[in-house]
């Protein structure tokens, strides 16, 4: 009789788990289901193309004669900075270098390093970095395709906690500072 009872209440406990498991396969495929998130390709793979990455610092909401906006851009075969001020991207100060692809792909692979391409893709996340940060920085990370469109659009601000872009923004900063040998000059009379 022992034996008969020890054999139903396992014949039970088998059976609720082969239910439960049932169930959390069920659960799984439903909420996997969908198109696969892709990873992002490596920067690097960039090297040799027309694509551009960016690096914009909008500077804090003041007066039109006040703001200033710095944009660093590097590519295959240039990097750029422009310096505008005021809100209408009146350039103020501006210049330019050669660049190669060596040098680009050691540039891509310390950006991807310092999470250049992390983001929040979500699109209900607020991708409007309008407004925030009122009294500091907004930045904005960009991979630009040779069309002009966007890869990759992320931002962040220096009041922190805000923002799609979930690398490390410091470091990114220093990386692009340092494409630029007039960075000081260019932006001399500015907060950047």
């Amino acid at each position: 009789m022992f034996f008969e009872a020890m054999r139903y209440i396992l014949s039970f406990l088998f059976i609720l788990g082969l239910v439960i498991l049932a169930f959390i396969l069920v659960f799984t495929s439903f909420s996997h289901s969908g198109t696969p998130i892709k990873p992002s390709q490596p920067l690097v793979s960039y090297a040799d193309t027309a694509t551009q990455v960016e690096v914009t610092i909008d500077g804090p909401i003041n007066a039109d004669q006040l703001h200033y906006e710095l944009q660093m851009t590097v590519g295959t075969n240039l990097s750029q900075i422009n310096l505008e001020k005021g809100y209408q991207g009146v350039i103020v100060n501006s210049a330019s270098y050669t660049n190669n692809a060596s040098s680009y792909a050691e540039f891509l692979r310390a950006l991807d390093l310092a999470g250049f391409a992390k983001g929040n893709k979500n699109p209900k996340s607020d991708n409007d970095p309008r407004g925030f940060c009122a009294n500091g920085n907004r930045y904005t990370y960009q991979i630009v395709n040779s069309n002009g469109n966007d890869i990759e659009n992320f931002w962040s601000t220096s009041c922190g906690g805000q923002g799609t872009f979930e690398g490390v923004p410091g470091a990114i900063l220093n990386l692009f500072i340092a494409q630029i040998p007039d960075y000081g000059t260019v932006v001399k009379g500015s907060d950047f």
